[in-house]
């Protein structure tokens, strides 16, 4: 019967030599491991145990198994490659352009380009880093604020709109996502401005000698010397006058002798006139009124109507001046002025021969 030795050599050479076909790209070990068994045997060493099972033997000290070296090859390749990969993943394949760093792509869609998870975002976007002074869009001031306006903050944008939707038409707030602002209401077309409407007025002057719709009437004159009815002046408007003589009453007229003014005052038919009368220079047997009594009216039938006005002066203080008398209502475009004859022309027992000047009388009418 062999010996233990003998059959532990015995099955450690048949194994070697079965299991040596199996793996043949390691041939030459098998073979030198065989080799060196049976020496090893015949010097009456054992040789070192191979398991059947794995076909594999157990590597030498100070010497990495060509699996390992083949697993560490494989995971550089996959290491190098990675990069390249995603790459290509995240620039959407297009040829002709060469990889970007992981996590961005070439075209920055509107989120800035920043995949979360696979790259921290580079601190310097545009030249200034986010948060430093000076960060700030054009036409924007610093911490939000726009430009130009103190205190307001600015507009965070609307998310899925580059900006935010811009401000409504007249302020308010901006429509948001899927709204829509109504359109302002068509300005409907504008003719030309209306004229502004013109002042309606009328300037008269009458007297002996003017015209232009005006007149004046001595009635009930007569000639009778210095005692009577006296004319002064060339005839002419404005340089000619009339001396009418007194009643010999200051508190009585004589009806039947007054003087009259009148103007159709054309365009004003209905409105006011400003009224003057001029007060020539003479003696008291030519411009002697103390007072001289003057009437209104808006007719120029003066016996039939009511006067809408009457006023009074003192010829000898006013001598050689225009005297305004006050403003008067008309209607149906006529004005009348009575200058009246009461008054006394004597002094005692003597006659003065005291007179009330006629001149010229101005109306100045507006509507």
């Amino acid at each position: 019967m062999p010996s233990d030795a003998a059959e532990s050599t015995g099955v450690a050479v048949a194994t070697a030599e079965t299991a040596a076909p199996a793996a043949p790209e390691i041939k030459a070990d098998t073979e030198t491991t065989a080799s060196a068994a049976a020496e090893t045997a015949a010097a009456g060493t054992v040789p070192p145990v191979v398991d059947a099972g794995t076909d594999a033997e157990s590597p030498s000290p100070g010497r990495m198994s060509k699996p390992v070296i083949v697993a560490a090859a494989v995971a550089g390749v996959v290491l190098v490659a990675l990069p390249m990969v995603l790459s290509g993943l995240l620039d959407g394949g297009k040829p002709g352009e060469g990889p970007e760093s992981a996590g961005y792509a070439k075209d920055l869609p509107p989120g800035g380009g920043f995949v979360p998870g696979l790259a921290a975002p580079p601190a310097d976007i545009g030249g200034v880093p986010a948060g430093q002074p000076g960060n700030q869009l054009p036409g924007q001031a610093a911490d939000g604020i726009p430009a130009g306006q103190a205190g307001a903050p600015a507009d965070p944008g609307t998310a899925g709109l580059p900006g935010g939707a811009p401000p409504a038409a007249g302020g308010g707030p901006a429509p948001g996502p899927g709204q829509h602002q109504a359109p302002p209401p068509a300005q409907q077309p504008q003719g030309p401005p209306a004229p502004a409407a013109k002042t309606v007025t009328y300037d008269g002057t009458a007297g002996r000698g003017c015209g232009g719709g005006t007149g004046f009437t001595g009635v009930g004159a007569y000639s009778d010397g210095k005692a009577g009815w006296v004319n002064h002046g060339n005839g002419g408007c404005g340089t000619s006058f009339v001396s009418i003589p007194m009643s010999g009453d200051a508190n009585k007229d004589d009806s039947s002798a007054y003087g009259l003014w009148t103007f159709n005052t054309g365009p004003v038919t209905t409105g006011s006139c400003a009224v003057s009368v001029f007060v020539p220079t003479g003696d008291a047997t030519e411009v002697g009124g103390s007072p001289s009594v003057y009437r209104v009216f808006d007719r120029f039938a003066v016996d039939k109507g009511t006067p809408v006005g009457t006023f009074q002066i003192d010829q000898i203080g006013n001598r050689g001046r225009w005297v305004n008398v006050g403003t008067f209502r008309i209607n149906g475009a006529k004005l009348a002025v009575q200058l009246l004859n009461r008054g006394r022309d004597w002094s005692g027992s003597s006659k003065t021969y005291a007179h009330h000047a006629a001149a010229t009388v101005k109306a100045k009418c507006q509507a």
